[in-house]
């Protein structure tokens, strides 16, 4: 019996076009779920305190009062109207930043009554229904794992992604969790990476994941590999640009865009990357993107 529901959770920023596109696939499950947003700008603190040594800020033209201002706040409230018993929504006081992204993690947990499967969306990754249903089922059959690591076809422009494993955005150290059996006294440790957490009964505290874990190699046997659509338009190059002080990131993409010849170093582009991955064309690879990028 699938007895257990999902419970999507979202921090967003200035989401569009991409916060739009995961209610259909939502609807298509057949499990019950929920999906928690939780919207606004996080200070730089705690995991995300590191991009203020290479120059992150958080100027005026980012947000309006801790809000977004491309649209994503007005829709999620036309979201929530539509489904009052299956969209919570979270945000702080006009004008007030969120305590780091920990803080913003944390928010939807205390709303979680009973045993569940948590998974973590960020707005700019897609799963299909039929992934989404293939992981529930993983987790039902397997009650004794608590955590899953995935692998992802990261994109770095509407026709471009990483081609390689075991370096930047695919380093299985610890990328990526996204799914979690989750127990109403667990939280989060960390957002980055993602660190779900519980305290035994002498105090301690100690990773979920600890508790047993599926590896990459089965969840992408079951066809389970997500895509992550972190640089393919220009305003999220722009926004990183200014929170995380990636310096010159939307110029070196646009010429990364106009590259011709693959594949590339992707560290010739984006000064931040410390490794050689590598970039190519999705086709390739024969990669199907799951949203039409050109249209973005």
């Amino acid at each position: 019996m699938n007895n257990l529901e999902i419970h999507f959770f979202t921090i967003v920023i200035n989401g569009s076009p991409f916060i739009e596109k995961h209610i259909e696939t939502f609807r298509n499950l057949p499990m019950k779920w929920h999906w928690h947003i939780v919207e606004g700008i996080a200070e730089l603190k705690h995991d995300t305190a590191w991009s203020l040594t290479t120059g992150g800020k958080i100027p005026e033209s980012l947000h309006q009062d801790g809000r977004s201002i491309d649209g994503t706040s007005e829709y999620i409230d036309q979201l929530k109207t539509l489904y009052p018993k299956q969209i919570s929504v979270y945000r702080k006081p006009a004008g007030k930043f969120w305590d780091g992204k920990l803080e913003m993690v944390n928010a939807p947990l205390k709303s979680i009554k009973k045993e569940c499967i948590l998974w973590q969306i960020d707005v700019d990754e897609f799963w299909t229904a039929d992934q989404i249903i293939v992981a529930h089922q993983m987790f039902q059959d397997q009650p004794k794992k608590f955590a899953a690591f995935y692998w992802c076809h990261y994109f770095v422009g509407p026709n471009l992604l990483v081609l390689t494993r075991y370096g930047y955005a695919n380093n299985p150290n610890f990328e990526w969790q996204r799914t979690w059996r989750f127990r109403p006294h667990f939280f989060w440790a960390a957002h980055e990476p993602p660190t779900l957490v519980e305290r035994d009964f002498s105090g301690k505290v100690k990773p979920v994941m600890n508790r047993g874990v599926f590896s990459h190699e089965e969840t992408e046997a079951k066809g389970l590999v997500f895509q992550h659509f972190a640089y393919v338009t220009p305003s999220q190059l722009t926004f990183k640009e200014s929170y995380y002080g990636y310096k010159n990131a939307l110029a070196n993409w646009k010429k990364l865009q106009t590259n011709t010849t693959f594949p590339t170093r992707l560290a010739d582009y984006f000064t931040w990357v410390g490794d050689d991955t590598l970039v190519g064309e999705i086709e390739s690879v024969g990669v199907k993107p799951f949203l039409t990028i050109d249209k973005l």
